[in-house]
């Protein structure tokens, strides 16, 4: 499994390098901001320097079993098992996305849309807010611009949307296919599939504006209590009442790409803390369940799973894993404090398939960091479900067997 590792140093001087920059061109907000994070990245540091290694990852679990669930199994073999802290909601992050997938691929199966309509790239970029998603929107486009599946008319064909959503996380693309897709449909779909305790994904640009916006006046405790007072049902109507006024006031979109540069946007601190408070949230045992439904075509039907296993397994166009896998589908997800990971794995010597979810909230900042440079937690995961032996280690420590 291909990773790319950053070390410490190097981390270290790319940003003080751009400190450097920052201040010759007197960017004070972003100056600001720079150094708030170095300011709490002290939090966690004894984990940054620590989480090189699959079994530091796991010693890393055992310490924090508040904030941590693990589900990991062989498909069809149940004395293969994992499930620590199984059954506790989380938050997602990017990893909800699965149940958007899903959706998509009933309405195509039915044929409620079409995967070959022609959708205008304008319509994609609409829901494009700078700063909020690691640059994975433009980085989308410009993939698709470079394998010219984008038109002369600046179009592109519908199927390539959710690849964006999957394989490069984009926000945009997602709510694009939000609003096609339909609340209720979102909602029937997540009952329909008759899993405990999971959330229905929303618009993203509209929890974002929940989370702060220019034309709000009250303090970040003060926002922070109202979404929390407020039923689940009442939080998605604000999220998708914000999300139409963003589709229809240019004025509001401008004043708001402003305000996230400004010194009223959240610190890192307090985007954790609503993060944790008001992202869309399941269970590990949910989202392993969902994983081995994919695989084995019984989620939504097989002719459905079909077409989300070619989206979510994206990753087996890399040369290594073509040599070591039949097959590896896997949404990862990450917000300031949290990082998710849903995975299901064949193994070419292996007679059944594995699946795995982790999910991790509550990172210091240091720690954090540091997983969004090396993917440790991804080695981690890929050793448990393809050595045996340290799968049986896990599964010990876990529970001192």
């Amino acid at each position: 499994m291909s990773i790319n590792l950053f070390s410490h140093w190097q981390v270290g001087i790319s940003l003080f390098a751009f400190i450097l920059i920052l201040v010759g061109i007197w960017q004070k907000q972003a100056v600001l901001s720079i150094i708030d994070t170095f300011s709490i990245l002290s939090d966690g540091k004894e984990w940054e320097l620590q989480l090189r290694t699959p079994e530091a990852v796991l010693e890393y679990i055992i310490t924090h079993p508040d904030d941590v669930s693990l589900v990991a199994y062989e498909v069809g073999y149940s004395e293969q098992e994992i499930f620590y802290n199984s059954d506790i909601k989380r938050p997602l992050a990017s990893t909800i996305k699965i149940i958007v997938l899903a959706e998509y691929a009933r309405q195509i199966n039915q044929g409620l849309l079409s995967s070959q309509e022609l959708v205008n790239i304008e319509d994609i970029d609409l829901y494009y807010l700078p700063r909020t998603d690691g640059d994975a929107h433009p980085s989308a486009i410009t993939e698709l611009k470079q394998k010219q599946y984008i038109n002369l008319a600046n179009q592109v064909e519908l199927h390539h949307i959710p690849w964006a959503m999957i394989r490069y996380s984009d926000n945009a693309a997602t709510d694009y296919l939000i609003q096609r897709l339909g609340r209720e449909n979102l909602n029937n779909l997540v009952s329909s599939l008759n899993i405990k305790n999971q959330d229905v994904p929303l618009p993203i640009i509209g929890q974002i504006l929940t989370w702060s916006n220019h034309t709000s006046s009250d303090t970040f405790t003060e926002r922070l209590q109202k979404y929390q007072a407020m039923s689940p049902k009442e939080y998605g109507d604000e999220v998708y009442q914000l999300t139409g006024i963003w589709q229809s006031d240019e004025e509001f979109r401008r004043n708001q790409s402003t305000h996230i540069t400004s010194n009223k946007w959240l610190k890192l601190k307090e985007q954790q803390e609503i993060a944790h408070a008001l992202n869309g949230k399941g269970t590990a045992t949910g989202y392993t369940q969902i994983m081995e439904r994919i695989y084995r075509g019984l989620l939504i039907s097989s002719e459905a799973d079909k077409i989300m296993r070619r989206y979510l397994e994206w990753t087996m166009e890399i040369p290594s894993n073509q040599q070591r896998l039949d097959a590896f589908g896997v949404k990862n997800g990450s917000l300031a404090g949290i990082i998710t990971e849903a995975w299901y794995l064949k193994p070419t010597n292996a007679n059944n398939a594995r699946v795995a979810a982790l999910f991790l909230e509550n990172i210091p900042p240091g720690a954090w960091f540091n997983l969004l440079q090396n993917y440790i937690q991804q080695e981690f995961l890929y050793k448990l479900l393809t050595d045996e032996d340290f799968f049986n280690l896990v599964r010990e420590k876990l529970f001192e067997i």
